[in-house]
């Protein structure tokens, strides 16, 4: 009988998930799931009922797993309950929803259609379109909450509201999803080709304020067209207009005719004005009143909640008295509204009217935030005391969005920000609070972000980002450029961690073109510029645009040489390094990063030190023998820890285990990337996760299990082909294909080296086109074409960017290939290297690789 950790570990593999995804479903460390799973430990209660949760144990057997799990009954009580486990992908999907506080009132028959309409497979785009203060992203949110089940993939909702530009759309989606960009493919078409495969509904909350923009239609027409699974469903004041759109109009809440209020604005109305005031109690007198209420607010829930909020104040009557006499004013002074609108219209003079001037002052205000905002926030750029927050949480203008932030809805944003554009001396003053809080904030998080608290630095951040893009856009109009250039490190990591790169290219590409427009400079202005310039470098690399990231980079180190900056020419240094490092320029690189290096101990500054020592390391490994280079890789990772950097520490482990790989200690090796795939998932760092799953396959490959090996290898190729980073496929497609090779898939390897040529030279990925050669000559080599064996080994053998692994294995085909030449053949091939162009020899492949002949 088998024992409860080899039966666990056997419904892992049958789900085909890595020991950190399944710790990732059930909540427990990596450490811990391997102890279950050798059966060191048993699992906790609760622990075990989360794994029969993840397992989709029936409810009516877990009682039995737990205290199987649990060593309470014997493994043969587990035979029965195992035939009704569900197999390999059915675990529940992922819901990102936010929790209501309450429930919904009168919405049983909409959402009865609705969820009908989205289990429909004809249905892909269901867009509900009504007035603002309708309901719409209440409703749209409980009815996707009912058919989670539906999508495999998650039901996820992505707000519009805060965003006010057409380039944060796709940004936007993919945060929400929980993808990162990564590679020089555009975003659009990363995120294309991660959702292409995927069973998601995708929740567009408040559409309308950008739909005059084509390219958001086009952006979801795109969406329908590439991935197929994927549902939309959005809430707008219109319609977009696109083939294939089906539209729910959505109405006011029904007004009772008779004493019956269950599901009615009546009930909405008492409900909340309960909840505003104790000790309210309706009676008899007051239904008519009610009932006129929700009827001249057309049973609009926003409406309703406002206009109930004031029974503190005033009686039933009195409220409905107070919305009349706003309607018959708006009717003479604002005749081109439609009677709805004017309704609400009335409602929030009045709701405004009921403030005293110091809510006034507050609500107005808050306005300038985007996105919500934290109590801290709140104080210090609109005055804003708890109790005043509170205040006006009752009278329902400001709503509890989070643990610790508060929100508007947009309809109230709106109306507070046309009283504050009455008063432009506030709005002025308000706005460069505003700015300065965030931009000091972020340039306060910089620290936090390398450091052993980078997750929750990420996670403030990531809650305030639309605020943050408005913070520096104020600072690019006030020109505050000392102020911009003090946040630029912190920015750099941020974005980089999001993956944003065109985002931060197109960003910090406004900042240099203002300043490069300015006649002269001073010397803050010159530094603010080479730091603008270094951090736009990173992202030019990310995205490989190798030429710009290397112009900006020798204009910054231009002026930086003159100038007093060390902690600016650090990072200069040391991104010049790691983009020469790339271009196989292993001379350059290691001057850069020793530079680097002195000028980063000098200063005291322990990451760069820490990164500029990994990458010298690195380089060393690349032109020596590696074993010469474990005991500075184990350096560089204590280096990292000191940091507290996780992310970073996951970074130097990657390259620890390359150099364990090396001297065979495969053990030290698969311990270093297990623990580094745990940090890059915990910190959602993809690009790192691919590098780990990368390091996975090298392990198994050296160990000759090249079924694990090409199965890690696939995991990162599909990460890193998502986000489009081309140079990091060219080397995995080079390395599934070695494994192809040694399987005796010639066809297989032929083609993934073939691929991996073409992504090298597009991304200008060196040395993973020498990887790729010498993989061509063994074929060839195989083949009994040892004369182009030898052409290419040649080519390997005597070009500066081959790394030294590479060059072993070529060293050593070489001498195998030249002892079945004669010396005439081997001259020949000599000379015919001496006489080509690399680039030409590369085409040549390209064309020809098609034509070679077939192994026996």
């Amino acid at each position: 009988m088998v024992t409860f950790g080899e039966w666990l570990r056997g419904q892992r593999s049958q789900h085909k998930l890595t020991r950190q995804e399944f710790a990732n479903r059930i909540g427990c460390s990596v450490a811990m799931l391997r102890k279950i799973e050798d059966d060191e430990r048993r699992p906790s209660a609760q622990i075990a009922e989360l794994i029969a949760n993840s397992l989709n144990i029936p409810s009516d057997e877990r009682g039995t797993f737990i205290k199987v799990a649990r060593g309470e009954l014997a493994m043969a009580r587990l035979v029965a309950t195992s035939k009704h486990i569900a197999g390999p992908g059915t675990f529940p999907p992922r819901v990102h929803l936010p929790a209501l506080p309450t429930p919904l009132i009168g919405r049983q028959q909409e959402m009865n259609e609705l969820n009908r309409l989205l289990r429909n497979p004809q249905c892909r785009m269901l867009t509900l379109v009504g007035p603002g203060g309708i309901g719409k992203t209440r409703l749209a949110i409980e009815t996707a909450s009912q058919v989670q089940n539906v999508f495999a993939d998650g039901v996820y909702l992505v707000s519009f509201a805060p965003i006010n530009s057409t380039r944060f759309v796709v940004p936007l989606i993919a945060d929400s999803i929980g993808f990162t960009f990564q590679g020089d493919t555009s975003a659009t078409s990363q995120l294309l080709n991660y959702l292409h495969e995927k069973q998601i509904l995708l929740l567009a909350d408040n559409l309308e304020h950008l739909l005059s923009d084509p390219a958001v239609t086009d952006l979801f027409t795109e969406l329908l067209g590439h991935a197929t699974k994927l549902k939309l469903f959005v809430t707008s004041r219109e319609s977009l207009g696109l083939q294939g759109e089906w539209v729910f109009e959505v109405q006011g809440l029904p007004i009772p005719e008779d004493r019956e209020i269950e599901g009615t604005a009546v009930e909405l109305f008492l409900q909340r004005a309960r909840r505003a005031h104790v000790g309210f109690d309706a009676t008899t007198e007051d239904y008519p009143s009610i009932v006129r209420i929700c009827r001249l607010v057309r049973g609009m829930p926003l409406g309703i909640e406002l206009a109930a909020s004031w029974v503190r104040t005033l009686t039933c009557e009195e409220i409905a008295s107070e919305i009349e006499r706003g309607l018959d004013f708006l009717s003479i002074s604002a005749k081109g509204l439609p009677s709805r609108h004017r309704s609400m219209r009335a409602v929030f003079d009045h709701s405004w009217k009921l403030l005293s001037e110091e809510e006034q002052n507050v609500l107005r205000q808050l306005c300038v935030f985007q996105g919500g905002f934290s109590r801290e926030a709140a104080q210090q750029i609109a005055e804003a005391t708890l109790p005043l927050l509170s205040a006006l949480m009752t009278k329902s203008l400001i709503q509890r969005s989070g643990a610790g932030r508060y929100d508007l809805h947009e309809l109230i944003r709106q109306y507070a920000s046309e009283q504050l554009a009455n008063q432009p001396n506030i709005q002025k003053e308000a706005q460069a609070r505003h700015g300065q809080y965030f931009m000091q904030l972020l340039s306060n998080e910089d620290g936090a972000l390398r450091s052993s608290t980078q997750r929750e630095s990420l996670a403030k951040l990531a809650a305030n980002i639309d605020n943050i893009r408005s913070a520096h856009e104020w600072a690019l109009a006030q020109g505050k450029f000392s102020l911009i250039e003090s946040t630029l490190r912190a920015y750099s990591i941020l974005f980089d961690t999001l993956g944003w790169a065109q985002e931060a290219l197109d960003t910090l590409g406004r900042v240099k073109d203002v300043l490069e427009s300015k006649p002269s400079l001073t010397s803050e202005e010159q530094v603010a510029l080479a730091h603008v310039l270094t951090s736009r470098s990173l992202f030019a690399y990310r995205a490989a645009q190798m030429e710009l990231a290397n112009a900006m980079l020798s204009r910054s180190l231009e002026i930086l040489r003159s100038l007093n900056e060390p902690s600016v020419l650090v990072e200069a240094l040391t991104y010049f390094g790691i983009i020469t490092l790339t271009a196989g320029k292993f001379p350059g690189a290691l001057e850069l990063f020793k530079e680097g290096l002195e000028v980063a101990t000098a200063i005291g500054d322990q990451w760069y030190a820490a990164l500029c020592l990994t990458e010298v390391v690195a380089v060393s490994m690349f032109v020596d023998d590696v074993s010469n280079t474990h005991e500075q890789f184990q350096s560089a990772v204590e280096a990292w820890r000191k940091t507290g950097d996780l992310r970073m520490t996951a970074f130097g482990l990657n390259f620890l285990s390359l150099g364990a790989i090396a001297l065979g200690k495969y053990d030290e090796a698969r311990a270093a990337l297990e623990e580094s795939i745990e940090i890059n998932s915990s910190v959602g760092d993809r690009w790192g996760l691919g590098i780990s799953y990368r390091g996975l396959g090298l392990v198994a490959q050296a160990q000759g299990d090249h079924s694990f090996a090409m199965d890690s290898l696939q995991k990162s190729r599909q990460i890193f082909t998502e986000f489009g980073s081309r140079w990091d496929v060219a080397r995995v497609l080079s390395e599934i294909a070695q494994s192809h090779f040694t399987l005796g898939n010639d066809a297989e390897a032929e083609q993934l080296w073939r691929e991996s040529l073409m992504f090298a030279r597009e991304s200008q990925g060196i040395l993973t086109t020498m990887d790729a050669l010498a993989g061509f000559a063994s074929l060839l080599a195989k083949r009994g074409d040892h004369k182009n064996a030898l052409q290419l080994l040649t080519i390997c053998l005597n070009h500066s960017s081959t790394v030294a692994e590479t060059k072993v294995r070529a060293k050593k085909l070489a001498a195998e290939v030249k002892a079945r030449l004669t010396l005439h053949e081997i001259q020949s091939a000599e000379i015919f290297v001496e006489a080509t162009t690399f680039e030409a020899v590369i085409n040549e492949i390209l064309e020809q690789t098609k034509k070679l002949p077939e192994s026996n």
